[in-house]
């Protein structure tokens, strides 16, 4: 599955982007790392693109209270996830 995240952040942009740049997560083993993309909205706002997420494991590293998504709870205020799908004219 596709998705958009829009990442409302409490920190700052270039706090969280350095955090999120270090893939503490392991991102690679639950999505197609090459085509994530990451775009600043404000300093309290980035927009995440996401593909071919394992969304299983992607909730497991989510919930898991030892994983490092736990330490992006720092930065992160809430998360938007939002599914994309190509349309075809």
């Amino acid at each position: 599955m596709d998705l958009c995240v829009v990442v409302h952040i409490k920190s700052s942009y270039d706090s969280w982007k350095a955090e999120f740049d270090n893939d503490l997560s392991g991102r690679s083993s639950w999505l197609d790392e090459e085509r994530t993309t990451v775009g600043k909205v404000d300093d309290n706002t980035a927009i995440v693109q996401l593909f071919n997420v394992d969304m299983e494991k992607m909730r497991s590293v989510l919930n898991d209270s030892e994983s490092a998504a736990k330490i992006m709870e720092e930065h992160v205020l809430k998360r938007e996830f939002y599914s994309m799908a190509e349309m075809k004219p």
